[in-house]
C-alpha cells in the first residue's frame, strides 16, 4: 500500500508539471490581447491583437479603394532628396520610410438607410482605423459597412429610424435617445454624418435634453450642446482594448508610418529653444517649448471667435503640465 501511494503521488507530481510545462509553451491571452514570448529582444514586452471578433479576411471590393498615396519634396530638388514629415503614408518607390499600403473601406458614419431593417453579415478588419467595422446587407439587397459596435454578431438586426428601439447598434436623433443612455457616431451638426465618439472604446453619455438642444459630455469629459436633429448611435464603439497594445520595437511604429524626429535638446540654439549648452543641459526654460517658441504642453490653441464656442459648457479637463 505504502508503494502504491507514492507511485500515485510520483504520478500526480508529474502531471503537474507536464501541465505547467505546457501553460508555460502557449502564450499569454487576455481579452482580445496576446502577449509575446520573450524569445528575443524584439518581442519582449510586445502585445499584439488577436482579431478573434473577425469572422471573414475577405472584402467587399465595391466599397474599397486606394488612396492615391503622397510624399512631401520640393519642386526644385530631384526625388533622391524628397523631405518627410513625421508621419505619412506615401509612395513605397519615392522616399523610404513610408507605412504599408492600405486599401480605404467607405463607412456609412450617416447611417442613411433609414427605416429599413439590415443584418450583419461579416465583422472585418480595418486598416484605417483601431476599431473593426461590419458589413451590413439591407433588405433591398444594398451593402455597407458601418462601425463595430461592443455586442455586435453575425446575423443581428440593424435600423436607422426616429422610433427605432434602444439597443445597441440602432440610430436615431438624439432627441429621442433616453437621458443617460451611451451612443458613439454622434454628427456635430444635421445630416453631417457621425464625427464624434468613433475611436476603439468610446462613447459619449447623453445628460439632459431641452427645447432646441441636447446636453452630452464626450469622452474627453467637455460637456457640450448639440441640436436635437442630429444622429447617434446606440452603444459603445467595441475593442477597448486596443489602447493596451505595445508595440514593442520601433520597426512596428515604422510600419505604422511614423518616422523618429529629433529631439530639441540635440539641436544647436539657432534651430530649437532647447538646444544649445554643453552635454547634456537642461532645457533653459520654465515649461517646454515648441521650435516656434510657444508653449510646448496644455497652450490653448482654439479662438474664441469661433461660432461654436457658445455650445461648449464645460472644457475638456486640463493636460499635466500646463503653465500657469
Amino acid at each position: 500500500p505504502l508503494f502504491a501511494a507514492a507511485a500515485c503521488a510520483a504520478l500526480a507530481l508529474m502531471r503537474r508539471a507536464q501541465v505547467a510545462r505546457r501553460a508555460k509553451g502557449k502564450p499569454q491571452t487576455t481579452s482580445g490581447i496576446r502577449i509575446r514570448k520573450p524569445k528575443n529582444n524584439a518581442l519582449r514586452n510586445t502585445s499584439i491583437a488577436t482579431f478573434e471578433e473577425c469572422t471573414t479576411r475577405k472584402r467587399y471590393n465595391p466599397l474599397c479603394f486606394m488612396y492615391k498615396r503622397r510624399y512631401a519634396r520640393p519642386r526644385h530638388k530631384p526625388i533622391q532628396m524628397a523631405t518627410r514629415t513625421a508621419r505619412q503614408s506615401g509612395h513605397r518607390y519615392l522616399s523610404k520610410g513610408k507605412r504599408k499600403a492600405r486599401i480605404y473601406r467607405i463607412i456609412d458614419f450617416g447611417r442613411t438607410k433609414r427605416g429599413m431593417f439590415g443584418t450583419i453579415e461579416t465583422i472585418e478588419y480595418d486598416p484605417y482605423r483601431n476599431t473593426r467595422i461590419c458589413l451590413v446587407k439591407y433588405e433591398d439587397g444594398e451593402r455597407r459597412y458601418i462601425l463595430y459596435a461592443m455586442g455586435f454578431f453575425v446575423g443581428q438586426q440593424v435600423i436607422s429610424a426616429p422610433d427605432a428601439p434602444i439597443f445597441v447598434g440602432n440610430a436615431m436623433p438624439l432627441d429621442a435617445v433616453p437621458i443617460g443612455t451611451m451612443v458613439h457616431n454622434v454628427e456635430m451638426w444635421p445630416n453631417m454624418g457621425g464625427q464624434l465618439a468613433r475611436a476603439a472604446g468610446a462613447s459619449a453619455l447623453v445628460l439632459s435634453r431641452d427645447d432646441k438642444h441636447v446636453t452630452i459630455k464626450l469622452p474627453s469629459s467637455e460637456v457640450r450642446l448639440l441640436g436635437k436633429g442630429c444622429w447617434c448611435t446606440i452603444g459603445k464603439v467595441g475593442r477597448t482594448e486596443a489602447q493596451l497594445i505595445k508595440l514593442g520595437k520601433a520597426g512596428k511604429r515604422r510600419q505604422l508610418g511614423w518616422r523618429p524626429h529629433v529631439r530639441g535638446t540635440a539641436k544647436n540654439a539657432c534651430d530649437h529653444p532647447h538646444g544649445g549648452g554643453e552635454g547634456r543641459s537642461p532645457i533653459g526654460h520654465k515649461h517646454p517649448k515648441t521650435k516656434y517658441g510657444k508653449c510646448a504642453l496644455g497652450l490653448r490653441t482654439r479662438k474664441k471667435q469661433t461660432m461654436s464656442h457658445k455650445y461648449i459648457l464645460i472644457r475638456r479637463k486640463k493636460k499635466s503640465g500646463r503653465p500657469g
